[in-house]
C-alpha cells in the first residue's frame, strides 16, 4: 500500500478519503481493490486503514470529511472536543451548510446556511465551530443560565474565549425571538471582564446560588492582602466590603493530612488578617445553597455594625 497514505492515515486516527487516495498516486482500481480488503468504509469516500481502532475522533473527522459542503463538529461534540461542561463524546454532531437528504447512520447533523468559514477552527485537525459560536448554539439547545455560565466560565479558564469575542459573536448572531438568547445575554451582562474566572465547575455553582439567593456579587479569585500589603490568600470569592470570604468544600481533593494541615493554616493566616472564611458545602449548594445564603446575609449584618471604611480592603 501507498506509504504516504498509510503516514496520512496514522496521523489522523486512521481516517482518510477517495480524494487523499488520488491525491497520493492510487488509481481507482487500486482504491477498489483495497475496499473490503485492507480499507474499511466509514462513510461514502471515507475509510479507516483495516486494524486502525474505531475511535470518537476518528469518527469526527470522518463526518467532516463526508460532508458534501463546508462542515465542523458542533453542540455537544464540540462541547466534549473543547473539553467543556455537558460535552458527549457518544454521538458525533456537526453542522453544515448542507447535507445529503439521505441519512447517514450515527451522525446528528445540523443545517445551517450562515455557516462561513470564518466561523470554524481546528481542533487535532478536527474541523469544529469556533467556542463563541459553539456558545451560540448551547444557548438555543440548553437555554439556561446556570448551565451557560458554567460553559462560558470553563471557556475562559480555558482561553477559549474573550470578553470582546463574545460581545462580537453575540451582536452577529443574536436576532430577536431566537431561543436562548435572552439566557446567554444575562450570562454576559454579569460577565465582569476586570475579574477573574473561576476555578471549577462548582465555584461557578456557588457563585449563581449567592446571586439567586439575593446576595451582593462577591468576586471571584480575589487576592487577600495583610496590613502592610502582604499577600495572604487566594479565595474563590470574596465580599471584600464586609471581610467576607468564601471557599467551596474541596475537602475530596484535599484528603490527606498534610494537605488538611496546609488548609487549616492557610485559613488561619485570612482569618489573622481580619477575614471571616466562610465555607461552601457541596451538599448545601446541590440543595440551593439556604445554609450558605444565610450564614453570608448574618456575617453582612454584624460586619456593617462593626466595620468602618477606613478598614475596607479593597
Amino acid at each position: 500500500m501507498n506509504r504516504e497514505l498509510l503516514d496520512f492515515a496514522a496521523a489522523h486516527e486512521g481516517i482518510f478519503t477517495r480524494k487523499h487516495a488520488l491525491g497520493f498516486g492510487l488509481t481507482r482500481r487500486e482504491i477498489d481493490r483495497c475496499l473490503g480488503s485492507a480499507w474499511v468504509a466509514v462513510h461514502l469516500g471515507v475509510y479507516r486503514i483495516d486494524g486502525a481502532p474505531a475511535t470518537w475522533r476518528g469518527r469526527l473527522l470522518a463526518a467532516c470529511w463526508s460532508a458534501p459542503a463546508l462542515a465542523g463538529i458542533s453542540h455537544c461534540s464540540a462541547t466534549a472536543l473543547f473539553e467543556l461542561p455537558g460535552g458527549r463524546d457518544d454521538i458525533v454532531e456537526l453542522t453544515c451548510v448542507r447535507w445529503r437528504r439521505a441519512r447517514e447512520a450515527g451522525l446528528v447533523v445540523h443545517e445551517s446556511r450562515k455557516l462561513t468559514a470564518r466561523d470554524l477552527t481546528e481542533v487535532d485537525g478536527i474541523p469544529v465551530v469556533k467556542p463563541e459560536v459553539l456558545l451560540m448554539q448551547l444557548a438555543w439547545s440548553h437555554p439556561r443560565v446556570g448551565y451557560l455560565e458554567m460553559v462560558v466560565q470553563a471557556a475562559r479558564r480555558r482561553r477559549l474565549i474573550t470578553f470582546e469575542s463574545m460581545q462580537e459573536e453575540f451582536a452577529r448572531r443574536a436576532g430577536r425571538g431566537l431561543r436562548g438568547v435572552r439566557a446567554l445575554r444575562t450570562v454576559l451582562e454579569q460577565w465582569d471582564p476586570s475579574q477573574r474566572a473561576t476555578e471549577s465547575e462548582m465555584e461557578t455553582l456557588m457563585l449563581r446560588v449567592l446571586h439567586e439567593g439575593g446576595l451582593p456579587s462577591p468576586v471571584p479569585q480575589f487576592e487577600i492582602a495583610d496590613a502592610q500589603g502582604h499577600f495572604v490568600a487566594r479565595v474563590d470569592a470574596a465580599l471584600p466590603q464586609w471581610r467576607i470570604a468564601i471557599e467551596y468544600d474541596s475537602k475530596q481533593e484535599h484528603s490527606d493530612e498534610f494537605q488538611l494541615a496546609r488548609d487549616a493554616r492557610r485559613r488561619n493566616q485570612i482569618v489573622a488578617a481580619g477575614w471571616l472564611h466562610l465555607t461552601a458545602r457541596h451538599q448545601d449548594l446541590a440543595r440551593g445553597g439556604s445554609e450558605l445564603c444565610a450564614m453570608i446575609s448574618a456575617a453582612i449584618q454584624h460586619n456593617r455594625r462593626h466595620v468602618t471604611p477606613d478598614s475596607v480592603v479593597t
